[in-house]
């Protein structure tokens, strides 16, 4: 994936192209971010773009994630490092943004979600994510990934062949259907529960069942059946959370 034209344009391109990885930053919507992976041979690392809206055109701002020094990019050029500037904004691949949820599709059907992480927290200091099958799928129809790092194996190709699903849409329209139920204290992780089939734009299913963290699955640990998951308070209803995005 190499874009062209002057810095400032391949930045204007990034955020045109890749709208899942945009995360608007101010109610008026004239700062957004994405975060950026960059792959060196076996090395890899994260920096961060913001686009800023002024009254005549747009200005970016690249840092190394989280907290690098600030690089502005105007259409004038960058203000410095423009080696490590054209190799993030020409060769850099856009990470989902924070919290974005995606189905990996397999036979017609959503085997496994995938949630992503690309907001700096103690839990997640460096971009990931968290591959959940459905329970009681046989583990050739979970994601080819699952156990690897996000960095170096997000595919856009794999999201535009259909294989990666973005999800974020169908729960936000489908309300008391797709819960996340905290089991941390006994699973070590916490576990997505859908109540009722429902079907993709796609064409793909996201079953009823319950959607857990691989290695929990992985361990053979007694999973609560989704009666009890669903019964539990302080469940959280996810449509309300992808409603405003």
């Amino acid at each position: 994936m190499v874009r062209t034209g002057s810095l400032h344009d391949a930045c204007h391109e990034l955020f045109s192209d890749y709208p899942q990885a945009v995360t608007t930053l101010d109610s008026d919507g004239t700062v957004r971010a994405m975060v950026i992976l960059v792959q060196d041979g076996d090395h890899s690392g994260f920096f961060a773009l913001t686009q800023e809206h002024g009254e005549d055109e747009s200005s970016y701002s690249l840092w190394a994630w989280p907290a690098g020094d600030i690089i502005v990019i105007s259409a004038e050029g960058a203000t410095a490092e423009p080696d490590v500037v054209a190799e993030v904004v020409t060769r850099g691949i856009p990470i989902p943004r924070d919290g974005s949820l995606f189905g990996w599709a397999s036979g017609g059907a959503v085997t496994a979600l995938i949630v992503v992480y690309s907001e700096y927290t103690q839990e997640h200091p460096v971009p990931g994510w968290a591959v959940m099958p459905l329970a009681g799928v046989p583990e050739d129809q979970w994601p080819p990934f699952a156990g690897q790092p996000l960095s170096g194996h997000w595919s856009w190709e794999q999201y535009r062949a259909g294989l990666f699903i973005a999800l974020d849409g169908l729960i936000a329209q489908t309300p008391d259907t797709v819960f996340w139920v905290d089991t941390k204290a006994t699973l070590g992780s916490n576990i997505c529960a859908v109540t009722a089939d429902i079907k993709t734009p796609e064409g793909d299913t996201l079953r009823r069942g319950r959607y857990v963290y691989y290695e929990v699955l992985r361990a053979g640990k007694q999973v609560p059946s989704l009666e009890t998951l669903l019964a539990r308070e302080g469940k959280i209803d996810l449509a309300p959370r992808f409603s405003g995005r």
